[in-house]
């Protein structure tokens, strides 16, 4: 099968959307397809992938991104794709897969992080905003066509598509999966050690992991809000967060200090080597303001570590089994810090891992291309 794989820039390092397309364009070409990614820009390389770039045109956001859109169309409309699967709202495409979640649904997000007067604001600057109100438009054409088979990531973007569009036909979760290293149980327990001796903290501490490149839409100012009241108000424990993701960090290492907790709390920037951290971590914890379906949670489900989100992460639907905890809101101070404590006790985290092992399949690659196939058989009928 001759696949088209349409994202604006190909750049694994610029996040989730980028990753995902990056391991399933590899999961295909591994199974035989002929693949071939189209974005504006990109660096990634992998055997029997091809990167196909049309550059960045246009002097605004919107010319940028209509552009690329008349360049897909062109390149898409000969014929020579059996499947156009596009990550953005592209007219025409056989499959719609928003990996950021619908153009509402992110609106939606950033008013309740917001208080009254700023999410007005925000309202207004996105009515005028001519980007916001073409991507509007393009969704709108998209969703509107029968023939494009839509596929959220997870429950809660298949809801948005019926709350904002009444789109319930032609709508196929296909949760998002996660690649992660191979690694025997002693190189894991090699980097554990390693990593917990940099931060100085004995095999009995426990460590929180927060991996966000994003600090603010993962909410990581309320998470070290409530770590410092939760841990200032029980008796102090012998306990470490890690922030793991952005590179300028100072204004949240200041706002650790001020609360006291700025020796607890350790940032650090991005790293490949992430996954050395899950294997360092005792739990998870990542307050989304809103995620389709981090991939943050199900790395730390594949790897077995118990995990803390919020509602607003459609991956928290994998939790659902009990292989962790899920709070309604990073503004749910009370249900964050009971998670926390719940946390720090071993039984609890030993039955979060074990729960996490029987969902694990669930959130592999493998099984997520199987789904994809079907979907694109589906697409082609």
């Amino acid at each position: 099968m001759k696949i088209a794989l349409v994202i604006e820039r190909m750049d694994v390092f610029r996040g989730g959307r980028e990753t995902s397309t990056a391991q399933t364009a590899a999961e295909l070409a591994k199974r035989g397809h002929e693949v071939t990614i189209l974005c504006q820009s990109g660096s990634w390389a992998h055997p029997g992938v091809q990167l196909k770039t049309f550059g960045r045109r246009g002097p605004l956001s919107v010319s940028l991104l209509s552009n690329f859109v008349a360049d897909v169309q062109r390149e898409t409309t000969a014929g020579a794709y059996d499947i156009v699967h596009s990550t953005l709202p592209v007219p025409g495409a056989n499959v719609y897969q928003p990996r950021g979640g619908t153009v509402p649904g992110q609106a939606a997000a950033s008013r309740r992080r917001h208080n009254v007067v700023t999410a007005a604001v925000g309202d207004l600057l996105r009515e005028l905003s001519p980007l916001r109100r073409r991507m509007t438009d393009l969704e709108r054409q998209v969703v509107a066509d029968p023939k494009t088979l839509l596929l959220p990531v997870s429950a809660m973007i298949a809801a948005e598509f019926e709350q904002y569009y009444h789109r319930t036909e032609g709508v196929k979760i296909v949760y998002n999966a996660v690649d992660i290293p191979a690694a025997g149980e002693q190189e894991r327990a090699d980097w554990r050690q390693r990593l917990r001796y940099s931060l100085g903290v004995t095999s009995s501490d426990v460590v929180f992991l927060s991996v966000a490149k994003n600090l603010a839409l993962k909410g990581v100012d309320r998470l070290i809000e409530t770590f410092a009241h939760w841990y200032h108000k029980a008796s102090p424990r012998a306990v470490r967060l890690v922030v793991v993701g952005q590179e300028m960090h100072e204004g949240y290492q200041r706002h650790a200090g001020l609360r006291d907790v700025g020796r607890l709390v350790t940032f650090l920037p991005w790293t490949a080597e992430v996954s050395q951290w899950y294997a360092a971590a005792d739990a998870c914890v990542l307050l989304s303001w809103y995620d389709p379906c981090s991939r943050v949670i199900l790395e730390a489900v594949r790897w077995g570590l118990p995990s803390i989100t919020t509602a607003y992460n459609g991956a928290a639907e994998l939790l659902a089994g009990g292989a962790g905890i899920v709070v309604p809101s990073p503004r749910d101070r009370a249900g964050l810090a009971a998670a926390l404590e719940a946390m720090m006790d071993p039984l609890t985290r030993r039955r979060c891992t074990e729960a996490c092992s029987a969902v694990a399949a669930s959130v592999s690659m493998d099984r997520h291309v199987n789904e994809l196939l079907t979907a694109y058989e589906e697409a082609r009928r």
